[in-house]
């Protein structure tokens, strides 16, 4: 069994990956799941919809951030959501709401722990998306739920599954079996 050499925290932080950055815990990089044009497409909605809710700087939204969720964990959620906007380039506090979209290769393992971390780290809403099954699910702390909007009611913003997947849903009708 191959064993990996630890990284100081500070070596994470300061270098700089040709591929895909890394996530951290305790000293171990852990590869991301490779994204696809489906992924992409759910990543770049959430930015466009909530863009106008951004103008009066009530609320950040951002892709692949890296967040600290404790000393020795740093992640990139698929999209955070702010209320406000962050004052550190490193947040550490925890975000509104994220967003994480399902990869062909995510591990279900490996995504409860996740959501469990941001959880634990006090986001308050935590949303995932499931291209394959074309539905959309919240997080409680411990299991995924499957529901038919997000919703940020301090915000009024509410997203309907339907708009989630309009436009992957016109580029790639899901075939009928």
């Amino acid at each position: 069994m191959a064993t990996q050499a630890l990284m100081p925290v500070e070596e994470y932080l300061q270098k700089h990956f040709e591929d895909r950055e890394p996530e951290y815990r305790d000293g171990i990089l852990e590869e991301r799941p490779l994204p696809n044009y489906i992924h992409s497409l759910l990543q770049a909605f959430f930015l466009q919809f909530l863009a106008s809710f951004t103008k009066s700087d009530r609320l950040t939204v951002v892709a692949e951030l890296r967040v600290k969720l404790r000393d020795g964990r740093f992640v990139l959620p698929d999209v955070c959501i702010f209320a406000g906007a962050p004052t550190d380039l490193l947040p550490s506090v925890a975000p509104l709401a994220v967003v994480e979209v399902l990869s062909p290769d995510d591990s279900p393992n490996d995504l409860l722990l996740k959501l469990a971390e941001y959880h634990h780290w006090g986001v308050a809403n935590i949303w995932v998306v499931n291209p394959d099954t074309r539905r959309i699910y919240t997080f409680n702390g411990t299991e995924l739920q499957v529901t038919d909007a997000f919703a940020l009611p301090a915000f009024h913003i509410v997203i309907p599954q339907e708009e989630v997947f309009r436009q992957v849903n016109s580029r790639f009708p899901r075939s009928k079996r």
